[in-house]
């Protein structure tokens, strides 16, 4: 297996532990992190289980450095990259909130590369192979429950769905983006100085005496995959009150994942077949829409489970 976790395991893990609620991480000095941080590594610690027994951030971070290449930090992406796998970009939404889910400014990304923005560079030394082109990315958005204190601080749902199966190439946005700057740059007045900039535009001396700089920035939004997906997930009953999980990713993925895990998928299917027998796990086949507009649909894999 090349790959040292992945999303199915994931998967696992979590029908395994059985809960969704995020439990307090402390820093050395004694601190809690705050409750966004604690989903990051919730989701961190169902690629790595081992690292759920700890509750000090230390203790898990090495853990996370056996099967992750990177571990995450305030300003690169994405949160985490699995040794040999895929990074995953954690976002937390409150309570119903199913409309769209921020990403600030970086679009959508459909695959990771090294060129990609904000990429960690740090992490290339730490992967067993060295010559990878692509990386999937796997968005992971919990809604988090902040209202119903029964259920505090407790997951109402977490998605896990490849980027691929609901935005289109990098190239996409990027040629939208270098559209605008274009733009901004034939309609402003021809005295101002452009800077160069991974921002839309950034302008020094924008008045007369040149004591005003501007800069424009892209701010992104995605819908919520409860909303790209809804119709897909009609008709699959989870029962009230329960932490609804689901993955989605296309059947190529799914197949180079199954046969990157050699035997080691036998067991792993046998084990998720335990919990759709129970009636906690549900496998539908869907077909999806091309974002890229090349295909009619994309055939696909759902997997949408519950834990208390």
């Amino acid at each position: 297996m090349k790959a040292k976790s992945n999303v199915l395991i994931a998967l696992r893990n979590i029908l395994k532990h059985n809960s969704t609620r995020l439990t307090p991480i402390y820093k050395s000095n004694g601190s809690a992190n705050a409750t966004g941080d604690n989903l990051e590594f919730f989701i961190k610690d169902m690629f790595c289980w081992n690292a759920l027994q700890y509750s000090y951030q230390e203790q898990k971070e090495m853990e996370y450095k056996k099967l992750f290449s990177w571990t995450g930090d305030s300003t690169h992406f994405p949160d985490l990259i699995i040794k040999g796998g895929a990074g995953v970009e954690s976002k937390k939404v409150n309570d119903d909130s199913y409309s769209t889910v921020p990403l600030n400014s970086s679009y959508p990304k459909d695959y990771i590369t090294r060129e990609t923005q904000n990429y960690p560079k740090d992490s290339l030394k730490n992967e067993p192979i060295l010559d990878w082109d692509t990386k999937p990315v796997i968005y992971a958005v919990g809604n988090l429950n902040t209202k119903n204190p029964q259920n505090l601080n407790q997951l109402k749902s977490l998605w896990f769905v490849y980027g691929n199966t609901m935005v289109p190439k990098n190239q996409y946005y990027q040629d939208i983006i270098k559209g605008i700057r274009n733009s901004i740059q034939k309609s402003a007045q021809s005295n101002i100085d452009w800077i160069k900039s991974k921002e839309l535009a950034r302008v020094h001396g924008i008045d007369k005496l040149k004591r005003t700089n501007m800069r424009i920035r892209g701010m992104y939004e995605l819908q919520h995959p409860e909303k790209i997906f809804n119709k897909y997930i009609n008709g699959i009953a989870i029962p009230e009150n329960k932490s609804k999980i689901y993955v989605v990713l296309l059947d190529s993925d799914l197949n180079e994942l199954i046969q990157d895990m050699g035997q080691e998928w036998e067991n792993l299917s046998k084990e998720l077949d335990t919990y759709k027998a129970a009636g906690n796990l549900f496998v539908k086949n869907i077909n999806l829409p091309d974002p890229n507009g090349i295909k009619l649909n994309l055939p696909a894999t759902l997997f949408a489970g519950y834990t208390d």
